[in-house]
């Protein structure tokens, strides 16, 4: 089975500058998003199977919005930057208005951005 099978939902790629909020605010890049997850690179280094929370901004059509994130790392990578990526599937948010405007976000990147 190939990578892109596996996946919940089709990446769409997208630079937006983040936090890790439980690392002193460390900062870090969103480098694609899905409905069910992000890719994320920064300089903190955390293993498959830990769990981040990041705080980034959405721009839906209906206005910014800052959303908080909690995820699940799936997998993690030393890249040649120094910095590390990781792939986290979402699983959960501080609050439900803030999980509404991120899936409308990916949304309207799915009507005008071509997946990864």
């Amino acid at each position: 089975m190939d990578k892109q099978n596996r996946r919940d939902s089709p990446r769409y790629s997208i630079t937006l500058y983040t936090e890790f909020v439980e690392r002193e605010a460390s900062p870090a890049r969103i480098l694609n998003m899905s409905e069910t997850g992000f890719l994320i690179c920064g300089d903190i280094c955390a293993g498959a199977g830990g769990i981040i929370k990041a705080s980034f901004k959405v721009r839906p059509s209906s206005g910014d919005m800052s959303v908080s994130a909690r995820g699940k790392v799936v997998h993690a990578r030393r890249v040649d930057s120094g910095e590390y990526e990781y792939g986290v599937k979402i699983i959960g948010f501080g609050r439900p208005d803030e999980e509404e405007a991120y899936h409308a976000y990916v949304g309207e990147l799915s009507r005008t951005v071509k997946p990864r």
